[in-house]
């Protein structure tokens, strides 16, 4: 017999062999064992993980000699026949090859004849999303009603790329990733049988560059034994399989804990110089800094850090010299690098400016602490220059706006012109007439506008009843979603009136209904203490949408528009509604 593949070679035969499957294998011993088994399953997952395996060993589980059973024997005929493929009653068809409705109506001509001379006849088709449309319509009722003693397992990658009306008529199983653990603990397993020497560095890189597949990683294996005969070393992996040593990235590392722009591009060269792939080493950058994200996050022992133990030590070292926020903005810029070296010329220089980024990161102070700063007691903020995308950091400040309820306003420190746009939702600020140096506090929300009619010495509401109100309808989620966009509160004569603007003439209507309407009559008696009409009207055009000029000289004198173009430089240019173009 001919040399036998180490993925072949340690194929699993029982269901206890198979590696990270449990949720699968459990579920399917029991059927088994309570004769539940059903006449179709879809068995979906990425390459590599024991779909076809698991196929293979239910039909061997079926048509054991001493079965049906959990645990067939392997020493059988049959189980024999099934293991060397060629059962007569055990069917695997490639459905990416045979995927026409012709094969599919033989398939369905084949299974009407009972098993030639074992207990079931089973089907197993892989990559089955390839199916044609016209074979999947084909396959539905023999699916739906399949001859007795015939199972039908389908096996894919993309199972969302099936009918759903072949999902319906089988069980779905999906065979989950196996991790960095996994896959490591069974190539050293398999290392051991085989006699061979590989150091924990070796196994480290290849379980990683199996991304969850174990037949990948086995496959990484046979490649590595070939290089290296009888000793695997970590050194000859990484030159293999083209991956970087693990000191270039400390050297990345402490070139941004040092912040040396000058030790990030001499990395660069080095890395040319030796001959490396740009995007591979941008890769294994990004594999490092989730490392050390999951480290400073959950610590370094921790199982979601992809690494052997004997790297553990050297993590933690490295990820106490950032914090959480420094750690998740370099993985966003190795991301956005990454991305570029894929699809832009000149890696070179993408990367170079992507370590740029990284090296000056630290550098920048998040937004909240600016606004917070422009907000408190005029105590300078810390300038925020370009984040991981170039741009300002001061462009995130329509966020922060939006989220106070403030106007949300756009200023470019490196520009002499920004533009100034009313937030959805938000309240214009009212026009004022403060001195340009004036650094009055900002509220914490838009105020809402309470008129009272003169004269009236009972029916107008003290600022207290009015935020018990408020805070009555808050707790009533879907009241105050419509009553929040009020423009006006008016109380004149026991009658409470509420303006909205036209462009929420919806809600309006919808709050005149009876039962949105009777429980804000019951919230206005319950805080006022006396009966409440309530009467919805519409603001007028001219009156609910000011012109331009007003519009402008309100974001002019709101006070954080003119911090913000104080500590940023420039101007404002235009200001336009929201939807305008």
């Amino acid at each position: 017999m001919g040399y036998k593949v180490i993925a072949r070679k340690y194929r699993p035969q029982t269901f206890s062999e198979i590696v990270g499957q449990q949720h699968v294998t459990r579920t399917l011993a029991n059927a088994i064992g309570s004769n539940r088994v059903a006449h179709a399953y879809i068995f979906s997952g990425v390459r590599g993980v024991g779909k076809t395996t698991t196929a293979r060993i239910l039909a061997k589980a079926l048509n054991c000699a001493s079965g049906p059973t959990a645990d067939p024997d392997n020493t059988c005929d049959s189980c024999r026949e099934i293991s060397a493929g060629t059962s007569l009653d055990v069917l695997e068809i490639d459905a990416a090859s045979n995927r026409g409705i012709d094969q599919i109506r033989e398939l369905r001509e084949m299974v009407r004849y009972a098993p030639a001379s074992s207990r079931y006849k089973v089907v197993i088709l892989d990559e089955a999303h390839q199916l044609t449309d016209e074979a999947s319509n084909a396959l539905l009722k023999t699916l739906e009603e399949p001859p007795e003693r015939v199972v039908f397992i389908l096996a894919t990658t993309q199972a969302e790329d099936l009918a759903d009306t072949i999902k319906s008529r089988a069980q779905l199983f999906q065979f989950r990733s196996l991790t960095f653990k996994e896959i490591a603990e069974e190539i050293e397993r398999i290392a051991r049988e085989e006699n061979l020497t590989i150091e924990p560095g070796a196994v480290a890189v290849l379980a990683r560059a199996a991304e969850g597949s174990l037949r990948d990683g086995l496959s990484l294996l046979e490649q590595a034994i070939s290089y290296s005969e009888d000793t695997v070393t970590d050194a000859q992996v990484r030159e293999l399989l083209g991956v970087v040593a693990e000191n270039v990235l400390d050297d990345l590392v402490e070139a941004i804990a040092t912040q040396s722009s000058e030790r990030a591009l001499g990395l660069v060269h080095r890395l040319i110089g030796d001959g490396q792939n740009l995007q591979h080493f941008c890769r294994e950058a990004i594999r490092h800094f989730r490392n050390l994200l999951v480290a400073r996050v959950c610590g370094a022992s921790s199982e979601l850090v992809a690494a052997p133990s004997e790297e553990q030590e050297r993590l933690s070292e490295q990820a106490a010299k950032f914090s959480e926020e420094d750690l998740t903005r370099f993985f966003n810029i190795l991301l956005a690098t990454d991305d570029d070296l894929r699809k832009k010329p000149d890696p070179r220089l993408h990367l170079e400016l992507g370590l740029l980024k990284l090296v000056n990161a630290q550098r920048l102070a998040p937004l909240e602490e600016i606004l917070a700063d422009l907000r408190g007691s005029g105590t300078p903020a810390k300038s925020a220059p370009s984040s991981s995308g170039g741009a300002p950091r001061a462009m995130s400040a329509a966020q922060s706006a939006s989220a106070t309820g403030h106007p949300a306003v756009t200023v470019a420190r490196d520009t002499p012109k920004s533009s100034a746009v009313a937030a959805p939702g938000a309240t214009i600020p009212p026009a004022r007439t403060a001195s340009p140096a004036s650094s009055a506090p900002i509220p914490a929300s838009p105020p809402r506008i309470i008129a009272r009619a003169a004269g009236d010495a009972t029916g107008g509401l003290a600022s207290a009843q009015v935020e018990a109100i408020k805070a009555a309808l808050q707790g009533q989620k879907f009241l105050w979603s419509m009553v929040e966009h009020a423009t006006r509160w008016e109380i004149e004569g026991g009658e409470l009136h509420l303006f909205f603007p036209t462009e929420s003439r919806s809600l309006a209507e919808m709050l005149q209904a009876r039962d949105p309407m009777e429980r804000l009559r019951t919230v206005l008696n319950q805080v006022v203490g006396e009966p409440l009409r309530v009467c919805v009207k519409l603001e007028s055009g001219r009156a609910s949408v000011p012109r331009s000029s007003e519009l402008r000289a309100r974001f002019e004198e709101d006070p954080i528009v003119r911090a913000m173009l104080e500590r940023f430089g420039g101007q404002i240019s235009k200001v336009k509604r929201p939807g305008e173009e």
